[in-house]
């Protein structure tokens, strides 16, 4: 079977995703990237800083291979 991490990004090491946790929303068809320190938050309030949002996982999966999950570069390439 082959994984999203074989597929993209070969053997790097991916660790920093452990403190992300994704969100499909069904309404919006959009996928939600959310820092774990955030996570309570999110669900009270929609334009939280250091949330991403994209209709492909793979784009929100790729923005934080680059950042390495840093939110505060995260913010910066996604400014609105």
């Amino acid at each position: 079977m082959e994984t999203y991490q074989d597929y993209q990004f070969g053997k790097d090491d991916m660790s920093y995703l452990y403190d992300w946790v994704f969100h499909y929303n069904n309404y919006t068809n959009q996928w939600a990237a959310v820092p774990r320190s955030l996570y309570n938050e999110y669900w009270d309030k929609y334009d939280l800083p250091g949330i991403i949002r994209s209709s492909k996982i793979e784009t929100l999966l790729e923005l934080l291979h680059k950042t390495k999950g840093d939110v505060d570069l995260l913010n910066e390439i996604v400014k609105p």
